[in-house]
C-alpha cells in the first residue's frame, strides 16, 4: 500500500457545454510539475458530478468535447513518475445521466424537490435501481484498465427515496413507506449495500495490501 507523504485532491466538474475541455491540458508536464512540489499520491476525475467521463469508457459518457483519454494520459504520466493515482467518481450525483435515464433518479418524498434535484445542477441517483450496475461497471472498467492506487467515491450519502423500485422493495420488507423515519433509514441501508458493493468490484481486480 502506497504510504502518502503528500497527496492533492481535484475537485473539478464541467458541464457538457464546454466547448474545449482537455485543449491544452498536457498530462506530462502537469505530472512533473507536481513531482517538484513533493506530491507522491493525487485524485483527478474520472467522471464527475455532471456524469462526464475523462476517459475512454464503453459504459459511461464521456465529455462530448474531451477528444482523447485525458484520464489515461494522466494515469500513465503519474505511473512513469511514481506517483499514485486515485481514481474520482460521484457515487450519488450525475446530471446527464439522470437526464439519460430518469428511472435512475432519486425520488424524494411529498414536500421536497420530487425530481431529486439537490440544486438545477445536481441530481440525485438512486442506489437500488440499475443506475447501481452502471457505477460499479465503471469502477471494474477503470480498476481493469488504468493503474488507479484505489478510488475516491464521492457523496455517497442516504438520500430518503420512493421511487417505485425503493417502495417495492421496503413493502417487501414491510416497511411503511410513508414513514419518513423508516424511509430514511432503508436508505442508509441501501447505502450502506452500495459501499460493501463497491469495495468488493475494486479488490476484485485491485489486490489489498498485504
Amino acid at each position: 500500500m502506497h504510504k502518502v507523504r503528500y497527496a492533492l485532491f481535484y475537485d473539478n466538474h464541467t458541464q457538457q457545454e464546454n466547448p474545449d475541455v482537455g485543449r491544452d491540458f498536457d498530462a506530462d508536464a502537469f505530472a512533473e510539475e507536481i513531482r517538484k512540489c513533493g506530491v507522491d499520491y493525487v485524485t483527478f476525475h474520472a467522471r464527475c458530478n455532471v456524469g462526464m467521463a475523462y476517459y475512454d469508457t464503453k459504459i459511461g459518457t464521456r465529455h462530448p468535447s474531451l477528444k482523447y483519454d485525458l484520464f489515461g494520459k494522466l494515469a500513465e504520466a503519474c505511473r512513469r513518475r511514481n506517483i499514485a493515482l486515485t481514481a474520482y467518481l460521484n457515487g450519488g450525483i450525475s446530471t446527464v445521466e439522470a437526464v439519460q435515464h430518469r428511472e435512475w433518479r432519486t425520488m424524494y418524498m411529498r414536500g421536497k424537490d420530487p425530481f431529486g434535484r439537490v440544486d438545477p445542477f445536481s441530481i440525485t441517483m438512486c442506489p437500488n435501481t440499475e443506475y447501481r450496475d452502471h457505477l460499479l461497471g465503471m469502477i471494474r472498467e477503470i480498476a481493469e484498465n488504468y493503474p488507479v492506487e484505489g478510488f475516491f467515491i464521492d457523496c455517497l450519502c442516504s438520500f430518503p427515496c420512493v421511487c417505485p423500485t425503493c417502495v417495492k422493495m421496503m413493502k417487501e420488507r414491510g416497511i411503511d413507506c410513508n414513514d419518513e423515519s423508516a424511509v430514511a433509514g432503508f436508505a442508509h441501508e441501501s447505502m450502506l449495500r452500495l459501499c460493501r458493493d463497491i469495495a468488493e468490484t475494486a479488490r476484485a481486480v485491485i489486490p489489498e495490501p498485504m
